[in-house]
């Protein structure tokens, strides 16, 4: 967030210097596929920072106050650290119950194994049973850092769904046709092709049950380059996440709507990806116009109830906008939500601030502004 906001505003600065306005500076420099990033990666196919600035053209350009802001998040921790994702499924009682060490801190990354692994297998989200993580029956899928889960631990679920498909052929006696191929994206992955005529078997509640007492393992490593790898185009993280945010004012100053458009890859559940935006922006306003966090010597000497967060009277109407761009060929395309959502919020809040007041200001929270603590 802090570096997010000095790059913004400092573009907001280069617009103005180059006579362009923010919009169509951002939209002219937008990283697209096939360009290299500042890691040196090359920008896969669901690079979609262009399109989440498409998708607030309209709205930007129909207001005299609004500000805007863009930041990209990556999925994965990346830079060559071990980064897996683990998912054991058991068929007990004629369910699939799902187990995997992935903590839910918001992201509902147990309704995304639940969704994923209804697809994978063609089986109903009612024969499915989430757990929530324990060290005795779940395998480690890694920390809930670095919007990660969706992704890595999405496509652990899909890997061991896939074998409890083919078990499901053969208990049934169907012929199984599929063939592993190379992921056109990620040298680590193999994605299971199946035939149109496979691909449509779903199976009922009673042939699921014909797998009681069987095991399934799923098991993905987001496989990166170390930070300084000799390689011409390392890959710093497996996927990148892109958003557009607004923020609009009313004519006395206090905040009319924010927007956010994000680039998701491909949304697995849009109430929750919604939250997600919402969740997120209205953090982002807090951080941006009231927020107060004081030290003395590293330690803090405020108490909650006076740092500043943004109360339900003041937040803003929200409006989210998913974007899809799928591109990789991990967990369905999913690059997932999660940092991103409050990143661009603070720059988009100062840049509508200053079209309002004229008042370039560098320094979080905001002092020109309705919001602003009066002393």
């Amino acid at each position: 967030t802090q570096t997010c906001f000095a790059t913004e505003m400092n573009i907001n600065l280069l617009a103005e210097m180059c006579g362009m306005d923010p919009w169509q500076f951002r939209y002219l420099n937008a990283i697209r596929p096939g360009q290299v990033l500042p890691n040196g990666q090359i920008a896969d196919p669901s690079t979609g920072l262009a399109e989440t600035l498409e998708a607030v053209k309209d709205i930007y350009y129909s207001h005299p106050y609004v500000g805007i802001g863009c930041a990209m998040k990556n999925a994965g921790v990346g830079v060559g650290l071990p980064d897996t994702g683990r998912v054991r499924l058991i068929v007990e009682g004629g369910k699939v119950h799902i187990h995997s060490g992935a903590s839910c801190i918001g992201q509902g990354v147990g309704t995304v194994l639940v969704q994923m692994l209804a697809e994978s297998a063609g089986i109903s989200m009612d024969e499915i049973e989430y757990h929530r993580p324990n060290t005795s029956m779940a395998p480690d899928s890694g920390t809930t850092s670095g919007s990660r889960q969706t992704l890595v631990t999405g496509e652990a679920c899909r890997r061991a769904a896939k074998d409890l498909r083919r078990a499901l052929f053969e208990a049934t006696g169907r012929s199984y046709e599929a063939t592993e191929m190379p992921s056109a994206y990620l040298s680590n992955v193999m994605v299971a092709k199946e035939s149109p005529e496979t691909a449509a078997v779903t199976f009922t509640a009673e042939e699921v049950a014909l797998l009681n007492g069987k095991e399934f393992y799923g098991e993905y490593l987001a496989k990166t380059d170390k930070m300084g790898a000799d390689v011409e185009y390392p890959v710093s993280h497996v996927a990148y996440g892109y958003a557009t945010q607004l923020c609009i004012l009313k004519e006395d100053g206090t905040i009319e709507k924010m927007v956010g458009a994000h680039d998701v890859g491909k949304v697995v559940n849009p109430k929750s990806a919604e939250g997600q935006v919402e969740g997120g922006i209205v953090m982002g306003c807090g951080y941006a116009l009231t927020e107060q966090y004081p030290l003395k010597d590293c330690v803090p000497t405020a108490k909650y109830g006076t740092l500043g967060l943004f109360r339900a009277d003041k937040a803003p109407e929200v409006e989210s906008i998913i974007v899809e761009k799928p591109g990789v060929d991990v967990a369905f395309g999913a690059i997932g939500i999660g940092e991103i959502t409050s990143i661009p919020t603070a720059p988009a809040v100062a840049g509508a601030y200053y079209k309002w007041n004229q008042i370039f200001e560098t320094e979080l929270p905001l002092k020109n502004t309705p919001y602003a603590k009066k002393k």
